[in-house]
């Protein structure tokens, strides 16, 4: 999503906005690396936290296979607390560090959680100020080409 009177700008930063709680497949993350990658921008790998803790094991290890990844680009991480909302969370976050790219991954989500979760992608595409890349869920044995139902739209 590309607002409406935006002005492009070479992106020097580019935001991945993440929880920690999925495993990130090299074929999904290869749209993040190649734009980073062409516009030698770096990735702020962001995680928004409702409360203040520690991550769990999964999450820690799904942040070291993404630093792995994506470890041939210059990139920091960062744990910010959530404002009224995780999309306002982003919105300020890109302010402040004149972030000019945002990027998420669109996934599945299960039945609970698109009960009681914001859908995240949904409100930042119709507010944001700054272009937003909404990266397809493709999963561990997907093959990139493969079409699959479209999932909720959320973080």
């Amino acid at each position: 999503a590309i607002p409406q009177h935006f002005k492009f700008k070479t992106p020097s930063e580019i935001a991945f906005a993440t929880d920690f709680n999925r495993f990130y497949t090299t074929s999904e993350l290869k749209p993040l690396l190649e734009m980073a990658k062409s516009f030698k921008a770096a990735i702020r790998i962001v995680h928004v936290q409702y409360e203040i803790k520690s991550l769990t094991e999964v999450q820690q290890f799904n942040l070291n296979m993404l630093r792995k990844y994506i470890g041939e680009v210059e990139h920091y991480v960062h744990t910010v607390s959530e404002l009224n909302s995780v999309s306002q969370t982003l919105e300020v976050f890109a302010n402040e560090l004149d972030i000019h790219l945002l990027a998420m991954l669109n996934y599945q989500h299960s039945y609970m959680e698109k009960m009681t979760r914001e859908p995240v992608i949904k409100r930042l595409a119709f507010h944001t100020q700054i272009p937003l890349l909404v990266i397809p869920e493709l999963g561990m044995g997907t093959p990139p080409n493969s079409k699959k139902r479209q999932g909720n739209i959320g973080l």
